[in-house]
């Protein structure tokens, strides 16, 4: 039987993006605050890579080979069990998805590639824009705005003022210096009319907010010990914590929103990891925050007899239009200029430092053979492996030579290429698999469709001659796109929109049919744009949030 407990003001489901700016803004307004997550806290003395290279390590970085190849992408020995893998998913005939989930405190933010542009009005209108495919958003740009600046003045974001109509500027720390590839890359972009620029990273150049600056040590995407880039742990959740209205249950495994005879929510129920049994926690109001996938599959496993499709779904699209970033190594080659050149740590953080952002169908939405855009990231120089190996041939002495020669030579491109909403994209739930804690699973509907792929194909194209003009040799590009769910980038699933009878959640967060249950992750957004998620994420929660004090505050839930 399920354990009754005290009444809080609000529960947060989740504490990535979403969920901590939730937390944070909650809390910090007097307001008691039950957060719940489904894995444990980490500690970075002995979670974090801790400047130990690869042959400090036992498997030398790569993992115990037993059980390597259960690793998603974006793991290794280094993280090793901070990744979720007891908690499964299935895929529906021809979908491939990979879903990699942190179910740590923090979630994605502990390991995230940091990369933090605004969205603009090119993206909220696409579909005026570009003669009415799907809808626009039902927020303009000046709305956000705001928004994106006091998140930015929140977290620190490094990067230059660019002037481009795809991609707003916003309120910048100093931007990382560009490395002698980057100069050389630059000229080859100038000369074909596409933009190469400091990118838009939420890692600290010079100290802020309390935190210190980077110092380039190499751990970004196996947890940062510092606190040099955004991350909920280290910026969000101390504040609220400081506050004294924050409990914070760990190991804490969604089941279901619990639903009062009137419909709306009255609590959540969760099942605890370590005794395994069910828990129930009530409040006024619930913020839904578990990641865009996860969350979509929260409600539509809250039935009820008020609901019999999962809370807050009669417009039948709770799980629809799941969108993603198409990722793909669009071209890699070297530059001949570096050969011989000294070794510089140019990949030592893992940071992207420069971007390519969006330059195709600015003039016209019909420019090119596909509609909207993409922007791609650029990379290279002297990394921790010489991953070019098998482009140089020979053998012992002078193969070692050869590969030093090439050492700050390499560069690689990969694109960031966004999904269009398409009805056969969705995910519901397995009628047949339970996880081990009796929770039905959720099932993937996914598969890249025309537009994306002729994105892909133009973005080879583009990288291709890129490297020609640069004065580089190719060596060659990707034969096919990553597996969907790569990126970790994927939208919505439990879209907003003024229409109840089209769209799950309001223009502010807020489930049309439940009144105090609101969404804060990209579930909520129409689709995937050229730009990464994760800065719209904290704009877009700390404004529904600040609604949901509005409403909390008049008594209106």
């Amino acid at each position: 039987m399920a354990a009754k407990t005290l009444e809080y003001d609000v529960i947060v489901i989740g504490t990535g993006a979403g969920g901590g700016m939730a937390i944070k803004t909650l809390c910090e307004a007097g307001l008691t605050v039950c957060a719940l997550n489904s894995g444990r806290r980490l500690d970075p003395a002995k979670d974090f890579r801790n400047h130990r290279q690869p042959y400090d390590m036992v498997y030398r970085g790569f993992g115990d080979p037993r059980k390597r190849d259960r690793y998603y992408h974006i793991e290794n020995e280094y993280t090793d069990g901070l990744w979720e893998h007891g908690i499964t998913y299935t895929t529906a005939p021809g979908t491939s998805w990979e879903w990699p989930r942190c179910h740590a405190v923090g979630g994605k933010t502990n390991f995230w590639g940091r990369s933090a542009a605004r969205m603009g009005d090119i993206d909220f209108k696409t579909a005026t824009l570009d003669g009415g495919y799907d809808v626009d958003w039902p927020v303009s740009y000046d709305e956000i705005a705001p928004f994106y600046s006091r998140v930015e003045r929140m977290i620190g974001v490094a990067s230059t003022v660019q002037g481009r109509p795809s991609n707003p500027d916003g309120e910048y720390l100093p931007p990382m210096k560009l490395r002698c590839l980057d100069h050389i890359l630059a000229r080859g972009c100038d000369s074909l009319g596409i933009p190469y620029l400091p990118d838009r990273l939420a890692q600290l150049t010079v100290a802020h907010q309390g935190h210190p600056p980077c110092h380039y040590c190499g751990n970004c995407t196996e947890g940062c010990d510092t606190g040099s880039f955004f991350s909920t742990p280290w910026f969000f959740l101390p504040l609220a914590e400081k506050t004294g209205k924050l409990e914070l249950r760990t190991n804490a495994v969604v089941r279901s929103v619990l639903a009062n005879d009137d419909g709306r929510a009255r609590g959540v129920a969760y099942v605890d990891r370590e005794t395994k049994q069910e828990v129930e926690v009530y409040a006024r109001a619930v913020v839904v925050a578990a990641s865009c996938v996860e969350s979509a599959r929260i409600l539509l496993n809250s039935t009820s007899r008020q609901w019999p499709n999962g809370l807050g779904n009669s417009s039948g699209q709770a799980g629809r239009n799941l969108c993603d970033h198409l990722y793909g190594t669009t071209g890699y080659g070297y530059l001949p200029q570096l050969l011989g050149q000294p070794s510089f740590p140019d990949n030592v953080s893992a940071s992207q430092v420069v971007w390519m952002p969006r330059w195709q169908n600015l003039r016209s939405p019909r420019e090119e053979k596909f509609i909207r855009g993409y922007s791609i990231y650029p990379t290279g120089g002297c990394g921790e492996f010489p991953w070019y190996h098998d482009q140089i041939e020979g053998f012992g002495s002078q193969l070692k030579r050869d590969i030093k020669r090439h050492y700050p030579t390499p560069v690689s491109f990969y694109c960031q290429i966004p999904s269009l909403p398409s009805a056969t994209n969705y995910v519901d739930i397995d009628p047949e698999v339970k996880d081990q804690y009796g929770i039905p699973v959720v099932r993937v509907h996914f598969q890249w469709g025309p537009n994306e792929l002729l994105m892909w194909e133009h973005a080879k194209q583009a990288t291709a001659s890129v490297i020609r003009s640069a004065g580089g040799q190719g060596w060659g590009a990707g034969k096919e796109p990553y597996t969907p769910g790569w990126s970790l980038h994927e939208t919505g699933t439990l879209r907003m929109g003024n229409d109840p009878k089209r769209f799950v959640t309001n223009r502010l967060g807020q489930t049309h049919d439940v009144s105090n249950v609101f969404v804060c992750d990209a579930s909520v957004f129409l689709g995937c744009t050229d730009k990464t998620t994760t800065l719209s994420i904290l704009a877009f929660a700390l404004r529904t949030s600040e609604h949901l004090l509005d409403r909390l505050r008049g008594r209106e839930i």
